[in-house]
């Protein structure tokens, strides 16, 4: 049991019909698999089904997205990588399927359909009203238990995420507890912490400030990136026209006199670029902030570097959330490879999902972190201190019902 979250420990699952909510959700070109790390996450929690009879639930991208696809080429992988077979059926609540489940054998895993080709997965319901969906309905009576290890999705109130939850025992798999652990330690361990926050998103940035300034959570927050531009903007820094316009293309949600007064009350504890990389006749040159002018910031500068690397590695708990800069640019990837590998000498070491993700991957340094996040959305929001709808809904079932069963 971890933050009141029922595991996989707290079940018997030998034997048992167990229908596994996974998140597979993976780049991908035609048929193509790109990245199967979301894939390779979930190997922990099948070898412990592996005396179990497993159905799997699990989306690819979402409609009008050229990716969104079956999961025939994911099925495929997964089957590589548990060096096992796992039969892919193309249809998630049919008759056919149903037979299929019933007749499964102990160690045999069956992938269902996208379930976001189905139309009601995705509508705006509660977990009660998605427990009465065709697809709860049709297939909750042919299961013994329901897993979600799908930590990614776990911030939608999606039919096939928190359905099942009301109907069916339910518990989390072992990424989701890992995954849960690791970021509960952030907001909750003890000792100095920093936060580097980076990357487009302003407004992520922004909800996971707040709730580690307000509530004393960090002792300081370096900001890189868009979201460093724009706080450098709303101190009177003048950053040219080019980055201005950036920022105001990515400030959704972002209300500049309320971050303006956020940054007057909390400017002591936020700390800010110093100088920024641009680019000149094709390389990259370092200068001054006042240097600038109208030329596009490609990422942070060396002085500032230097103080990342001078100041991280002092704390107890050091994440990084966002790239300082356009690493995908080799040219610019100082900035946020410098900031992942400072974050890595700190007592303990978060990498918190999406593209720093990536770019601790290509620096080989993922290994050397405490925990490396596969969540983007998910994890935002867990260190923003709000509560994740799919894990609350099997935490309220699992209190009022299926502890006592």
């Amino acid at each position: 049991m971890i933050e009141d979250l029922p595991t996989l420990d707290d079940v018997e699952c030998s034997g048992k019909a167990v229908l596994l909510r996974l998140d597979v959700n993976s780049p991908m070109i035609n048929s193509t698999i790109l990245d199967t790390l979301r894939i390779e996450s979930h190997v922990p929690t099948l070898k412990e089904l592996e005396d179990a009879k497993v159905a799997i639930l699990a989306h690819q991208s979402r409609p009008g997205k050229k990716d969104f696809t079956t999961l025939k080429s994911h099925a495929e992988e997964l089957s590589r990588i548990l060096g096992r077979e796992v039969e892919y059926i193309d249809e998630c609540f049919s008759s056919r399927v149903l037979e299929r489940i019933r007749k499964l054998k102990t160690g045999e895993i069956i992938m269902l359909e996208n379930v976001r080709f189905y139309a009601e997965e995705r509508l705006k319901r509660s977990a009660e009203e998605h427990a009465t969906s065709f697809l709860v309905q049709r297939l909750y009576p042919n299961f013994d238990l329901y897993v979600n290890d799908a930590f990614s999705a776990c911030h939608r109130s999606h039919a096939s995420l928190v359905g099942f939850p009301p109907v069916l025992p339910s518990v989390v798999g072992r990424l989701v507890e890992k995954e849960v652990s690791a970021l509960s330690r952030v907001l909750r361990g003890k000792g100095r912490k920093i936060f580097l926050l980076g990357g487009a998103k302003i407004e992520d940035s922004v909800r996971v400030m707040k709730n580690v300034l307000e509530k004393n959570i960090a002792e300081k927050v370096i900001l890189t990136g868009v979201v460093g531009n724009y706080f450098l903007m709303l101190s009177g820094v003048e950053i040219g026209e080019v980055n201005k316009k950036t920022v105001e293309d990515c400030k959704e949600g972002v209300n500049d006199e309320e971050m303006k007064a956020f940054y007057e009350k909390y400017k002591d504890r936020i700390v800010l670029p110093v100088d920024a990389a641009v680019e000149e006749g094709g390389r990259r040159k370092d200068v001054e902030l006042s240097e600038v002018d109208n030329k596009r910031i490609m990422d942070i500068g060396l002085k500032t570097i230097s103080m990342i690397k001078e100041v991280v590695p002092d704390y107890d708990i050091a994440v990084i959330n966002g790239p300082a800069g356009v690493f995908e640019d080799e040219r610019f990837a100082l900035g946020t490879f410098e900031a992942l590998k400072a974050v890595s000498k700190a007592g303990y070491s978060v990498v918190g999902g999406g593209h720093v993700t990536t770019a601790a991957r290509i620096i080989g340094i993922a290994r050397k972190m405490s925990h490396v996040s596969i969540a983007g959305g998910a994890c935002i929001r867990f260190l923003s201190g709000e509560k994740l709808v799919a894990l609350e809904v099997i935490k309220k079932y699992w209190k009022e019902k299926w502890s006592i069963i």
